[in-house]
């Protein structure tokens, strides 16, 4: 696939992903199985930006690997002192 439409699928999945973040978030207040459905999708929404958007798709695999453990250990414990 061309760049472009790589970036134009990536941009609206993160424009899809917050809409759907936002709805759950004001429908189902409180609920524990939202808050770890927003997690994850935050999750995919980082991975999107971060390898499309910043590049980090042909950076060297040890940044790659760092930058996926510091957001898996900053959504820990966010989950952590949610719970």
């Amino acid at each position: 696939m061309k760049k472009n439409n790589i970036l134009l699928i990536i941009w609206i999945l993160l424009v899809v992903l917050t809409a759907v973040e936002y709805t759950f978030s004001e429908v189902f207040r409180y609920s524990k199985i939202v808050f770890f459905g927003i997690m994850l999708a935050s999750f995919i929404k980082y991975i999107g930006v971060a390898f499309q958007f910043l590049e980090l798709k042909h950076a060297h695999p040890f940044w790659k690997a760092f930058s996926v453990i510091i957001v898996l250990l900053f959504i820990t414990i966010i989950t952590v002192l949610y719970l």
